[in-house]
C-alpha cells in the first residue's frame, strides 16, 4: 500500500541541492549535475519503477528527450502510473517542464520524503543502468564528437610548406605579399559593408517595434490617469454629500430638534456630481450653509421625519 506524504515549509529533513543531486545519481547511476535537469521527468519514472516493480513500462520513457513533446510524454507516463498506484500528489507539469530551480527543488524534496516512506528492501540491489537499457541519464555531452574534431585539426597543421617557401629570394616573397594584399583588401572590404548593412537593418526593425510598444504604453497610461481622475472626482462628490448630511444633523442638534426636513435632505442626496463639485468649491471659498439652516428652521414643525 502506498504511503502518501506531505511536505511543508517547517519540514526539517530536507536536502541541499548538491545532496539531492548526489542522492539521485547514487540510486540511478546517473550523471545529473543540477536539479533543473530533473525537469524531464525521466528520473522520477525510474525511481517510481525502483519503488514499485513493474509499475511503469520504462520502454515508454524518453530518458534523453529532444523536444517538449518527449518531456510531456514522460510526465504523462509518470502521472498515469501514480494514479493507478494511488499516489495523492498533484503535479504541475507546466511549471516542471520550464526547468526552474525552485519548482524542481521543491518537487524533489517531496519525492525524497515519499521515497524513504515507501522504500522496501535495499535499493542497492536495483540494476538502474540495465533497467533503462544501458542508456546514459542524461546523455554525456561531447563524448563521441570531441575526438573526431581534434583528428581533423591535426592534418591541416601537419604539412610543412613554409620552410620550403623561405628558400627563394626575398623579392618574390615581397611581390607575392604585394599581390595578395590587394585581393585581401578588395575581398574583405565589401564583406563588412554587407554585414554592416544587415546589422543596421535589424536595429531599425527593433526600433520600430519599440516605438509601437512605447505608444501603446503611453495610451494605457493616459487611460489609467483618466480613470483615476474620475474615481477621485466620485470620491470627493460622495464625501462632500456625507459632510452636508452630517451638517444637517448637527444643525438639528443645535436647534434641539428631533426632525430633519425631508426636502432639504433630498436636495443633498439627489444633487448631481457637477452641482456637488460647485458646492464643494463654494465651501472651500468660504461659503456657509445658511440656506440649509433656514430651510431646516422653517420646517421644524413639519410632520415628515427622517
Amino acid at each position: 500500500m502506498v504511503v502518501n506524504v506531505f511536505i511543508s515549509a517547517v519540514t526539517t529533513d530536507t536536502l541541499s541541492r548538491k545532496e539531492a543531486v548526489a542522492w539521485v545519481n547514487n540510486l540511478l547511476k546517473s550523471h545529473f549535475t543540477k536539479v533543473e535537469e530533473m525537469a524531464s521527468g525521466a528520473a522520477y519514472c525510474q525511481l517510481t519503477h525502483l519503488l514499485f516493480a513493474n509499475s511503469i513500462n520504462l520502454r515508454k520513457v524518453k530518458f534523453n528527450p529532444r523536444s517538449e513533446p518527449d518531456i510531456l510524454t514522460n510526465w504523462k507516463v509518470l502521472t498515469t502510473a501514480w494514479k493507478d498506484l494511488g499516489i495523492d500528489k498533484p503535479v504541475d507539469v507546466e511549471k516542471m517542464k520550464k526547468a526552474k530551480f525552485q519548482d524542481n527543488m521543491e518537487f524533489l524534496q517531496w519525492f525524497y520524503k515519499f521515497f524513504n516512506a515507501n522504500l522496501v528492501g535495499d535499493a542497492e540491489d536495483y540494476d538502474a543502468v540495465g533497467a533503462r537499457f544501458n542508456e546514459d541519464l542524461p546523455a554525456l555531452k561531447g563524448s563521441s564528437g570531441a575526438r573526431p574534431a581534434v583528428a581533423a585539426v591535426r592534418p591541416t597543421a601537419a604539412p610543412v610548406a613554409k620552410p620550403k617557401a623561405v628558400a627563394p629570394a626575398a623579392a618574390p616573397n615581397a611581390a607575392a605579399k604585394a599581390s595578395v594584399a590587394p585581393t585581401v583588401r578588395n575581398g574583405t572590404r565589401p564583406a563588412p559593408a554587407t554585414s554592416a548593412g544587415t546589422r543596421r537593418s535589424e536595429p531599425s526593425q527593433n526600433e520600430e517595434l519599440l516605438k509601437q510598444e512605447i505608444e501603446k504604453q503611453k495610451s494605457l497610461a493616459t487611460d489609467w490617469e483618466t480613470m483615476a481622475k474620475e474615481m477621485e472626482s466620485e470620491r470627493e462628490f460622495y464625501y462632500s454629500m456625507l459632510q452636508r448630511v452630517e451638517g444637517l444633523v448637527h444643525e438639528a442638534e443645535e436647534l434641539k430638534s428631533t426632525t430633519i426636513d425631508v426636502e432639504a435632505l433630498k436636495a443633498v442626496l439627489y444633487q448631481s456630481n457637477e452641482e456637488g463639485e460647485h458646492e464643494v468649491e463654494a465651501t472651500e471659498n468660504g461659503a456657509d450653509s445658511s440656506q440649509l439652516r433656514e430651510a431646516l428652521q422653517a420646517n421644524l414643525d413639519d410632520t415628515d421625519t427622517f
